[in-house]
């Protein structure tokens, strides 16, 4: 796929939100491959329609595989209501490990948390590509020990350079990454998956790619208009929350993911976080989450912590710089410590991703810094 360099195309000026389909781009047809070019190697795996059901399809074979286990899940305080509603369809109780202001958690921290819950399944998650489980090996070689199982969700660290962990599972979804219609996968370390789904979602994939090409057509032919566009998109994902038996990859997914421009992605959006943290270090406004970018890592977004998160999005908003909150805290979360409910309330994301530059990205920290009322 290639990349989406608009450098020479200046007529954009949103910065995030749903990411477009070039109508007009022909893909070739190439294999889609496994898993492994994620780094995410094990004995077997499957490609599926998202990551939520990929977190479910793992459950579902330890389930197989032990049923006699308990039903107590350990998982991230800090995550998206879609790693935490798997486990709680499935039966389980859910209960969360500890982390700092700074996301970061270790080894001893979630075990000591699997022996007051007796727990069975952990599932962990390294922020926004960075570090922020230590130990997460020794880890998966305890819980391993012990006969438990740990699931990595890779979600938010597809790209890196770094190796993934010693995990009995990989999950992951490749939606957030580029602008594919659906696309999620699961690996097994040992063992093989049984009754990998072969029915894909069509009207899922029709519908985001109605609202994707109709995205595309309003920012560069100027056809069309915001609010159809953005319902298209909210139809589309009322199909996706409908979903609920297991779907795999959609045809369209495939083509689009097996033509894309990794290394683009990588330098692209390496570069633009370093523009981001270089023009925000100083900042009386935000505060970044992370103030040192390492050679393996490719980061999702650029997340920085607010004084007031509503008025600072509002006031982006009004320069079309859309930058989301990841993530609301889910209702289905429960209680949580003190750090973790700060960074519920004050954590923001800027989009760094492959369609925009550094021009875009000095735009951010020119709209960030010039704010005062905050």
């Amino acid at each position: 796929m290639q990349n989406n360099d608009n450098s020479n195309n200046k007529m954009l000026s949103e910065i995030g939100s749903n990411f477009w389909i070039n109508p007009n781009e022909e893909l070739k047809d190439l294999p889609l491959g496994t898993p492994e070019q994620f780094g995410c190697k094990g004995n077997d795996y499957v490609w599926l329609s998202t990551g939520r059901s990929a977190i479910s399809f793992a459950i579902k074979a330890i389930e197989e595989r032990n049923p006699q286990l308990k039903k107590s899940a350990i998982l991230p305080p800090f995550t998206c209501h879609t790693v935490i509603e798997p486990f709680l369809n499935a039966g389980y109780e859910v209960h969360h490990y500890l982390i700092n202001e700074k996301l970061e958690t270790s080894a001893d921290l979630i075990l000591q948390c699997v022996k007051d819950n007796d727990a069975s399944i952990v599932l962990f998650h390294r922020y926004f590509s960075f570090n922020t489980v230590k130990d997460s090996d020794l880890l998966c070689q305890e819980l391993r020990r012990q006969n438990k199982y740990t699931i990595e969700d890779c979600t938010q660290c597809l790209y890196d350079g770094a190796s993934k962990s010693e995990a009995d599972y990989h999950v992951g979804s490749i939606r957030k990454w580029q602008g594919t219609p659906d696309g999620g996968f699961a690996v097994c370390r040992d063992g093989v998956f049984h009754n990998k789904p072969e029915q894909t979602d069509v009207p899922l994939e029709q519908a985001k790619i109605k609202a994707s090409f109709a995205k595309y057509k309003f920012l560069f032919d100027h056809e069309g208009d915001k609010p159809t566009f953005l319902q298209l998109y909210r139809e589309a994902e009322d199909i996706l929350i409908a979903q609920e038996d297991f779907r795999a990859i959609s045809a369209t997914s495939q083509k689009m993911q097996s033509n894309l421009d990794v290394s683009f992605l990588r330098n692209r959006r390496r570069k633009n976080f370093q523009t981001l943290l270089s023009g925000l270090a100083n900042s009386k406004n935000v505060s970044p989450m992370f103030d040192h970018l390492g050679v393996a890592i490719v980061p999702l977004y650029f997340p920085m912590l607010t004084k007031d998160r509503a008025s600072l999005q509002a006031h982006l908003r009004q320069y079309d710089i859309y930058a989301p909150v990841v993530w609301p805290k889910a209702d289905c979360l429960g209680e949580v410590c003190e750090e973790v409910e700060y960074l519920y309330q004050h954590l923001l994301c800027i989009p760094i991703d492959q369609r925009y530059d550094a021009d875009d990205m000095n735009r951010v920290v020119e709209t960030i810094n010039n704010y005062n009322k905050i």
